[in-house]
């Protein structure tokens, strides 16, 4: 009896032993995970706040006195210091923005307009965003009456020329791409009480889906999900250090304040569409429409100037044709003749040739977004999203739902027949999610393109994937490289939610995919655009489509897209060429419901053909493009970039290897005068929910308060078990 109590008694105390062990361990390892997650807080959450020591803030009376982030109200407009938690009010930044659209060519300008309120002289940095598409190639600095323009060297060379002339007292702006959609702007030596101009010059090939033209112009970085782990320190540039997934997230997430209505915006169109009509609307402003000559209108906002807290969206609906139509424009330059073509098939008409036949069987997997940064507005949109395309499922359809946050989750094992029993759970199920945690897209990929089936046959079952999100992440190249690996036979069609979508890491998901993508940018808009999206998924697609040019003799041509993507119902066809001498007809063949398909395009006498400049530059952009993606698809980095390099030098573009810059010859700081940088914050997008304190980024990285909470559960279990133990 003594030998069997004392087996008795031990046996527990082993097992608390082993217990306390593992709760030990999973406290601390929940510990080192809230660490891991401050990559997504501030850099001001390093240290705890404070009074800024008197070298901050000496000769920076002008901004007010400084706060810590736990002072700091909203409506404040703030400036990062060489202190953490503390920052001073900002110069106010101002934005006017002019396009120009004839037929479907955007030329914009953009100026920017820093002033400096204070005694010292300063450094800005701002960074914004520009649409993912934009061949930007003119920079222009005005100081009082001096006007100086810029020029483009490979990216190293122009930051070079801009810190020795910051270093000369010179007054100096550097454009520098981070991203296809996110630029950085400096300029160095603005003296007290200045003011100065920089203006951006681009040119990019507008939108067009179902019988409408969309011009989207961003107008704020919206906070990022940047994952992997810190490998430096914050810099004055941005909330996240550099990680091992992203080398340049300092780069890409500048300071954000609570919309506090920074940077007011101007924005006029001029608007030229070469085509009759039916509506002009803008669902993300009020605008005001003018009448011009014949087809033309301007369009200015009703508000006059407007926060930069959500992308200006504007749509125009042509008239309704029976027949295709197509536009051509031309640019002759020395080394040829650069053309722009679009062909427009006719939408929902009788004779249309991409009108839809026979229904064919789908299996549709569902991905939404549920991270952090989806809470609020695009949760609900989302949510709506789904359910509409739910609506249009049929009971021989296969489907599954995915949400991703943090993680990723199916609904079913495997996809579900649209039978009753399965809609009514997956109903259920959209209804039940919520926003929270972070942006992990890559597992909800690997669930989504994994376990395919092969096809049935050439007119079996269509296998789409429709990924819901608002692409707020930060490393793209990494999942855009898993897409073009894995995609088999699947298409991957993305819908960006919100007032401020990621749209490069949506437009080229879906070129990756094969697919295409839509934005929803309002509850209003949920019916419409899926309702569209819809209709392409049920409609047979052109594929294996191929360009050819006849002229006078041989005519060479080098397009781009080399490889022509594949076409749905209602959306254009458009090629960017450059001839080696001018050509009278273009002749695309390509597939159609297994069948060929054939459409002939005259380039003289026949479609309307305009001049208009820029055509060489959104060439060279779309081939720097194509360039890119082939580090995606393997092929060897150093090589990419001599080739990306060469291109955006021969045609003065800015690219990730080549930058913008405009040097003052004259200095004007005063000499050995070291301008103080500051990084000009900016706003929280529109709809988006901030729940941590004022300053920080929305929760999309792990749940630090939450992880810290268990932390101390567990750690109080650890006690109590050794406690017990020893009782």
């Amino acid at each position: 009896m003594d030998n069997k109590a004392r087996d008795t008694s031990s046996s527990p105390g082993w097992l608390e032993s082993l217990l306390l062990v593992l709760f030990t361990l999973l406290a601390l390892l929940l510990s080192a995970a809230r660490s891991e997650g401050r990559t997504l807080a501030l850099a001001t959450d390093q240290s705890a706040g404070g009074s800024a020591p008197q070298s901050v803030v000496r000769g920076l009376e002008a901004l007010g006195a400084p706060i810590d982030l736990d002072h700091a109200r909203a409506g404040s407009l703030l400036l990062r210091t060489s202190s953490a938690r503390v920052y001073l009010p900002a110069p106010v930044l101002e934005t006017e923005v002019e396009l120009r659209v004839t037929g479907f060519i955007d030329c914009a300008r953009v100026r920017q307009r820093f002033h400096n309120p204070t005694s010292v002289w300063v450094e800005g940095v701002y960074v914004f965003p520009l649409p993912e598409g934009a061949a930007v190639d003119t920079l222009r600095m005005t100081v009082g009456e001096r006007v100086i323009e810029g020029v483009v060297q490979e990216r190293q060379e122009a930051k070079q020329t801009y810190e020795a002339a910051k270093r000369e007292g010179r007054k100096a702006s550097l454009v520098e791409q981070e991203r296809l959609n996110i630029f950085t702007t400096s300029v160095a030596n603005l003296g007290p009480g200045e003011d100065l101009d920089v203006e951006i010059e681009y040119q990019e090939e507008l939108r067009y889906d179902a019988g409408r033209f969309e011009l989207r112009f961003p107008l704020v970085v919206a906070p990022r999900y940047v994952p992997g782990r810190a490998v430096g320190p914050v810099t004055a540039l941005g909330w996240s250090p550099n990680t091992t997934a992203v080398a340049h997230a300092s780069r890409i997430t500048p300071p954000v304040a609570d919309n506090a209505g920074l940077n007011p915006v101007k924005l006029r169109v001029d608007l030229d569409p070469g085509f009759t009509l039916e509506s002009v609307t803008s669902p993300s402003h009020r605008v005001t429409v003018e009448p011009g000559s014949g087809t033309a209108l301007r369009v200015t906002l009703a508000d006059t100037t407007v926060p930069a807290d959500r992308d200006f969206v504007l749509d125009w609906q042509l008239a309704p044709a029976t027949e295709p139509r197509a536009a051509v424009f031309t640019e002759d330059r020395p080394e040829g003749r650069y053309a722009l073509l679009m062909i427009v098939p006719p939408l929902g008409s009788a004779g249309s040739e991409l009108a839809t036949t026979a229904r064919l069987g789908r299996e549709e997997i569902f991905v939404v977004d549920t991270s952090g940064s989806m809470a609020g507005a695009s949760i609900r949109q989302a949510k709506d999203a789904l359910r509409f395309a739910l609506s249009t499922l049929k009971p021989d359809d296969r489907f599954n739902i995915i949400q991703f946050n943090s993680g990723a989750w199916r609904l079913f094992d495997v996809a579900e027949m649209a039978f009753p029993d399965a809609m009514a759970k997956a109903l259920a199920y959209v209804d039940q999610l919520q926003a929270t945690g972070g942006t992990e897209m890559a597992p909800a990929l690997q669930l989504a393109l994994g376990d395919q089936e092969s096809p049935e046959s050439p007119v079996g079952r269509l296998r789409q994937v429709v990924f819901m999100t608002d692409g707020s992440v930060g490393n793209e190249d990494e999942l855009f490289t898993y897409i073009h690996n894995h995609l088999g036979e699947s298409r991957l069609f993305t819908v960006g939610i919100g007032s401020a979508p990621n749209s490069h890491f949506l437009r080229r998901a879906a070129e990756f995919g094969r697919g295409t993508f839509t934005y929803v940018g309002s509850p209003q808009e949920v019916a419409a655009r899926m309702g569209a999206l819809f209709r392409k998924l049920g409609s047979p697609a052109l594929t294996d489509l191929e360009a050819s040019f006849d002229g006078q003799g041989v005519v060479t041509a080098e397009t781009w897209p080399s490889r022509v993507p594949d076409v749905y119902l209602g959306e254009p066809v458009t090629i960017a060429v450059r001839l080696s001498k001018p050509a009278f007809e273009m002749r695309l063949r390509g597939v159609r419901a297994s069948e060929p398909w054939e459409h002939l395009l005259a380039l003289s006498g026949g479609a309307p053909t305009a001049e208009a400049a820029g055509i060489e530059k959104l060439w060279a952009r779309r081939k720097i493009g194509a360039l890119l993606d082939g580090e995606i698809e393997g092929q060897d980095p150093s090589a990419v970039k001599s080739e990306v390099t060469a291109v955006a030098l021969e045609h003065h573009l800015v690219s990730p290897f080549t930058s913008l810059v405009a040097v003052d010859v004259t200095p004007t700081a005063p000499t050995g005068q070291s301008p103080r940088t500051v990084a000009l914050p900016v706003n929280l997008p529109a709809g988006w929910v901030n729940e941590a304190v004022w300053g920080e980024v929305p929760q999309t990285a792990t749940p630090r308060d939450l992880l810290a909470l268990v932390s101390m559960v567990l750690a109080a279990i650890a006690v109590v078990l050794r406690r017990g133990a020893r009782s």
